[in-house]
């Protein structure tokens, strides 16, 4: 672990801003400069760790959720560990990590992703491309325990309330919300994920930033409005330039 803090922490996260916005990946990797962030909603969150404490009780009785029971080929794994790594071969200066929602083992022995999402209503049309390329790192970072091998699907669980399952007469609200599931087998591009890897390593490679995407919200913003921050910018210069002066002042008030 000690040999990873000299080398540089990549993520799903990171290299997904990278696929946005080069300009903005850069920026935070490179110069600890990261997006600014709102107010994230809570519920989701919440949500999410009621299904990770529900997967846990079914793993400490070594059996799968009831309703993952026919149509997952495989178990829970008896210990999920917090965070995964993946030392790149290539690029010994980098290295991946994340945090996996849950593994199934199959019944080969190979371990396999699966990420949790929440949503609005059934999904009605393919994952996005950005679950896809999030299941392919996470399949990267199961390499070590696949024994080199790089498994190509994962799977998503989707959970959204269900209008169908409400009873509007009910009198407590607990049976009014009522959620349910999709589970979807994906297939990954695992070349597709190592090539956004290497290119995200070669933009860091460089000394100066590169262009923005031509779609990037955050950067679209500050071209508009960087005109009236102008008068900021240069009167911070003008303070650190008299700090300088300070700095470098003899006692008697005579400069270097």
């Amino acid at each position: 672990m000690s040999e990873r803090k000299k080398k540089t922490a990549l993520s799903a996260h990171s290299l997904s801003i990278f696929i946005e916005c080069p300009r903005c990946f850069y920026l935070s990797i490179k110069k600890k400069t990261s997006r600014p962030r709102g107010p994230m909603p809570s519920i989701a969150t919440g949500i999410d760790l009621l299904i990770k404490e529900y997967f846990e009780f079914f793993r400490k009785k070594n059996q799968l959720p009831p309703f993952l029971s026919g149509k997952v080929d495989g178990e829970l794994i008896s210990n999920l560990k917090k965070t995964y790594y993946y030392d790149l071969d290539e690029n010994k200066d980098f290295y991946i990590w994340g945090h996996l929602d849950e593994v199934i083992k199959l019944k080969n022995g190979l371990y396999v992703p699966l990420d949790h999402k929440t949503r609005a209503s059934k999904p009605k049309e393919e994952p996005h491309d950005a679950y896809k390329f999030q299941l392919g790192v996470y399949s990267l970072l199961l390499k070590k325990e696949n024994n080199g091998e790089v498994v190509d699907f994962g799977y998503l669980v989707y959970y959204y309330p269900e209008k169908g399952l409400i009873d509007y007469e009910a009198n407590e609200i607990k049976n009014i919300i009522n959620f349910s599931f999709e589970l979807k087998e994906v297939k990954l591009n695992i070349n597709e994920v190592n090539e956004v890897i290497n290119d995200a390593i070669k933009c860091l490679e460089n000394d100066k930033p590169p262009e923005s995407s031509r779609d990037c919200e955050y950067c679209k913003w500050i071209k508009k409005v960087k005109f009236y921050y102008l008068d900021e910018f240069e009167e911070d210069e003008k303070l650190k330039e008299d700090e300088k002066i300070e700095e470098i002042s003899f006692p008697d008030g005579k400069l270097f």
